[in-house]
């Protein structure tokens, strides 16, 4: 039996539905193709962004405010990250200083004179030649030692260097490190002066006043964090500074050159392994 024909508006239902279907049909494969490309993309840019997320390198210093060697140290660090930068190595570096006492038989409260203590710890003649070699290692990193002046035991430097970090992080630090290290090493000031200290901490901006800082100075602040510290460096084996750790996990003795640091850090931003070095000039 013949079906009757379809009416006008039957005709004209059914094509708008086959059109509508097929328009469904063609987004939904548009849809599913752009969120396939999408995700393809968003992959390559999240991958790329891990490729040049540089490798952040943490080296902790244990350093002594009245050792020369570690301000020679701190200079040759200084341009291995400069070269490192210049070289284009995919590296952030960042620093901490921590404390050692070189001498602890010195006095916090009597400042005694260098050059004699150091003539009578290593002879006149023995002394005389240290020096000349001193100046001469300074003189290479743009260092102008001199060895006159007063000397005394130093944990009150250290507890301020301690206070800097925790206030500024590495740039206080840093800035504090230098100004101690330029004022005893090139200046002849007294390291363990609680006004040399004060000083120093308000013009590298580590307290606002001389006065607030030798209030923070007379209490026991930081005093129990630079004695563990120093602790620490014992139980580590360190016995001569500078010593620098990387990545809590490699070793550099004394003041090495800043091609061998630069040499470390290309070493752990490729995942290769590092063999400790000890080869350094410490004190």
């Amino acid at each position: 039996m013949r079906q009757p024909p379809p009416l006008p508006g039957q005709r004209l239902f059914e094509t708008r539905r086959r059109l509508l279907t097929t328009t469904l049909s063609m987004l939904r494969s548009f849809l599913t193709q752009t969120a396939r490309t999408n995700s393809h993309v968003l992959k390559r840019t999240m991958a790329t962004a891990t490729q040049t997320q540089p490798r952040e390198i943490k080296v902790d210093i244990v350093s002594d405010s009245i050792c020369p060697f570690c301000f020679i140290g701190k200079r040759k660090l200084d341009k291995a990250i400069e070269l490192s930068k210049e070289k284009g190595l995919n590296v952030k570096i960042s620093r901490e200083f921590h404390p050692f006492l070189l001498d602890p038989t010195l006095s916090l409260d009597e400042p005694q004179d260098k050059r004699s203590r150091y003539e009578s710890k290593f002879g006149k003649e023995r002394f005389a030649s240290m020096e000349q070699m001193m100046k001469g290692r300074g003189r290479e990193v743009g260092i102008n030692f001199l060895y006159d002046g007063p000397v005394r035991q130093t944990t009150d430097s250290h507890r301020l260097l301690a206070y800097a970090y925790e206030k500024g992080g590495e740039d206080l630090q840093l800035a504090l490190v230098e100004k101690l290290f330029n004022g005893y090493f090139e200046r002849e000031q007294d390291v363990g002066s609680r006004e040399f200290l004060s000083e120093s901490a308000v013009e590298t901006g580590v307290f606002q006043s001389t006065e607030e800082t030798l209030a923070w100075l007379a209490t026991d602040a930081k005093k129990a964090e630079v004695a563990r510290g120093i602790r620490d460096a014992q139980l580590k084996g360190i016995s001569g500074v500078p010593f620098f750790i990387l990545d809590n996990k490699y070793a550099i003795s004394g003041a090495e050159d800043p091609e061998l640091f630069l040499q470390v850090f290309e070493k752990i931003s490729k995942g290769d392994g590092v063999v400790a070095s000890g080869g350094g000039e410490t004190c």
